[in-house]
């Protein structure tokens, strides 16, 4: 009985454990299904935002640089990474629609994050959309009611922090969660204030805010030291990091913000070191500012490493340069990272490199304006000021009223407008428009107008002047002399260029054209298009020029010694190319007797062509000769004649011409028709009272020069 009991209790016993088990476990598998995260990256890029708006350059590279770290070192798979590039409101609707779906779909099965990235143009109204508005409540609004436990928008534009304010957010302290928590609500970073310009940079080829939150979320934002990066700790690293590189850029300095609103206990993890294929190391005795550039040479991450603790950075396998700088010395390094490997670097792998070789970072300090005058456009506050002499040290946006003289030290936004004279020493987007003159040392994209002297270095615009227009690159000069070293359009009395597309004037010299020269008189060393004037002067031209007298090094110009059937001996000269030449004749007839000559000159003009061959050739030649009896000046006749012949070849710059033609003399004067043959085949016509006559010819003779 006893040993019955005994087996009975511990039969209770066990069964007790079992249960006890299956409770527990149970209650383990409910909580590891409530901590699972489902992480989606919503990226959208939008380079073009409406009319009077530059486009953007690297929109699309922010938007695809943010989703390839969250992708590599966030937990997040392909399929769940979305694109949305250059969208419409309809559009954007749609995608935002179907995320939620697949939200609705995956609810319960743990906790959702979205991630939404936003690169593009933006003002204090909304997101900019091409010609199309987002505006900020609407667009927080479709955030907010996304099927998601955790929704986190990072926006990147201009006065982006205007949705930070649109339901009156303030900032709370760091709100990550891990996978532990149960944390709910919403956050929003955005890359400068509702009052402030978000710049990008041709160095970095991207925004400033986006590289730097990138470099922080790869590990340089790892403050704690843990392998992992919060969205705390990667916003606080893109704050101090943006606000350094801008502090002295034309936007001025750009503050990212924040809104949270989250409830629970935990953190948010971003990204995870410890997940990454390849790593680099730097070392505790580093101290500096570190570039980071992959093989193609672009900047992947960029921070400044302090001494005395060790960082690691996540970044995909392949070959690096790593740049230290500090206060006037210049370091690098070169490292490949392999997959599974972190490779560390201390202060021995570094070698000192020349100074003149460094980076320079973004547009702080350069010569590139392209973010800065972005910046004033979308942000600047437009000024108008009046004074005698209006003087402007700082960039400007705005009219600037000189009653005697206008001077702009900086970029200038704007126009000048003066009794004498205007002067911009930086580049400037506007006019200039001044009794006596106006000048801009750098770039200006607008007009130049003057009553004597505009000068500029490069004009992408126009220069008008009753005087002289000077430009070393230009659009349109428009003036009495235009001079340039590169130019598009030359309209003016004398034109000058080293290299042009059209010259339009009295008188026009290119070194090299690419498009017609129009005037009395043109010059040309190389010529791509076609030469319209009285006179043309060309060394090489690739069409024939238009012209009475046509100058070619490369085309026709020789003299030929002749005698014809009417015992006429003649000295033509042809200038021009094989396809069109023009001809100037002058002949005297001889005797019967061949012993002199009598006193009947012809002299005169025609046009010609080759049939498009150089050297042994056949021609067809127009020409008109008047013919004047020189003891009788009131004695003249008019001399058509039509030839077709050829010229053979027997030396270099030496050939024989012969031919045949058809001939038309007519009364000048009201005289009678003094040109006739020596021999009988002609026709006497009478019309009208008018006499002519016809008759056919024949001609040969030497030609000396390139034919």
């Amino acid at each position: 009985m006893r040993q019955l009991k005994k087996f009975f209790d511990e039969s209770i016993l066990t069964m007790s454990w079992i249960f006890i088990l299956l409770v527990a476990a149970s209650f383990s598998a409910a909580a590891g299904n409530s901590g699972t995260i489902n992480r989606y990256v919503f990226a959208i890029s939008s380079n073009y935002g409406g009319e009077g708006r530059p486009h953007l350059r690297y929109a699309e590279f922010d938007a695809k640089s943010f989703a390839a770290v969250i992708g590599e070192m966030g937990g997040t798979p392909k399929q769940n990474i979305i694109f949305v590039k250059e969208p419409k409101v309809s559009e954007l609707e749609k995608q935002f629609d179907a995320l939620d779906s697949r939200l609705k779909k995956n609810a319960g099965n743990g906790r959702e994050e979205v991630l939404i990235y936003y690169s593009g143009h933006a003002d204090e109204n909304g997101l900019r959309l091409g010609n199309e508005l987002v505006a900020w409540q609407k667009f927080r609004k479709r955030v907010d009611a996304l099927n998601a436990d955790v929704k986190i928008a990072v926006i990147d534009a201009c006065g982006s922090g205007a949705i930070t304010r649109a339901k009156g957010g303030a900032q709370v302290p760091a709100f990550m969660i891990d996978q532990s928590s149960d944390m709910k609500g919403y956050a929003f970073i955005t890359s400068s204030t509702q009052d402030e310009a978000s710049q990008e940079s041709d160095k970095l080829k991207g925004s400033f805010f986006t590289h730097s939150l990138v470099s922080g979320l790869r590990g340089a934002g790892d403050l704690s030291g843990d392998g992992k990066v919060t969205l705390s700790e990667a916003y606080q690293f893109a704050f101090n990091e943006t606000l350094q590189k801008t502090e002295t850029t034309i936007g001025g300095a750009q503050h990212p913000s924040r809104d949270m609103s989250l409830t629970g206990t935990g953190d948010v993890v971003m990204t995870d070191l410890r997940s990454t294929k390849a790593g680099l190391g730097l070392a505790e005795n580093l101290e500096g500012r570190v570039f980071i550039r992959d093989e193609k040479g672009e900047l992947v991450a960029e921070l400044y490493k302090k001494s005395g603790r060790a960082m690691s950075l996540g970044l995909p396998a392949g070959n690096y340069s790593v740049r230290l700088e500090k206060p006037a010395e210049y370091q690098e390094a070169k490292v490949v990272l392999q997959e599974g490997k972190i490779q560390n670097l201390a202060s021995a792998n570094f070698k000192a490199v020349a100074a003149e070789e460094t980076v320079s970072r973004g547009e702080i300090g350069g010569k590139n304006f392209n973010s800065r005058i972005d910046s004033l456009d979308h942000c600047g506050k437009y000024r108008v000021t009046f004074n005698a002499a209006d003087l402007e040290p700082n960039p400007r946006k705005g009219l600037m009223l000189g009653i005697f003289f206008n001077k702009s030290d900086d970029i200038l936004l704007g126009t000048q407008v003066s009794l004498i004279g205007s002067v911009a020493k930086k580049e400037m987007h506007g006019a200039q428009v001044s009794g006596l003159f106006n000048m801009e040392f750098e770039k200006i994209e607008g007009i130049q107008i003057s009553g004597i002297f505009n000068y500029t270095d490069t004009l992408k615009g126009a220069q008008l002047s009753s005087g002289a227009n000077i430009a070393k690159v230009s659009d349109l000069q428009i003036g009495l002399g235009n001079i340039s070293k590169k130019s598009k359009v030359q309209v003016g009395v004398l034109n000058v260029s080293e290299n042009v597309n059209v010259q339009a004037g009295l008188m026009n010299v290119a070194k090299e054209t690419n498009a017609p020269q129009v005037s009395v008189i043109n010059f040309g060393w190389k010529t791509h298009g076609r030469q319209f004037g009285l006179i043309n002067f060309v060394g090489y031209a690739d069409k024939t020029p238009i012209g009475l007298l046509n100058f070619v090094g490369n085309g026709v110009w020789n003299v030929t010694g002749s005698i014809n059937e009417m015992s006429a001996t003649a000295f033509a000269f042809h200038f021009g190319t094989a396809y069109f030449f023009t001809s100037i004749e002058m002949s005297r007839e001889l005797e019967k007797g061949f012993d002199r000559y009598e006193d009947i000159y012809e002299s005169g003009l025609g046009i010609g062509t080759q049939f498009g061959k150089y050297g042994t050739h056949f021609e067809l030649e127009y020409m008109f000769l008047f013919a004047q009896d020189s003891f009788d000046d009131d004695n003249s006749n008019y001399h058509h004649r039509l030839r077709f012949g050829g010229v053979a070849r027997l030396l270099p710059f030496v050939g024989i011409s012969a031919g045949f033609s058809l001939n038309l003399a007519s009364e000048g004067d009201l005289q009678s028709v003094m040109l006739e043959p020596k021999g009988k085949w002609h026709d006497d016509w009478s019309v009208k009272g008018h006499k002519a006559k016809f008759w056919p010819g024949l001609y040969a003779g030497i030609t000396l020069g390139r034919f």
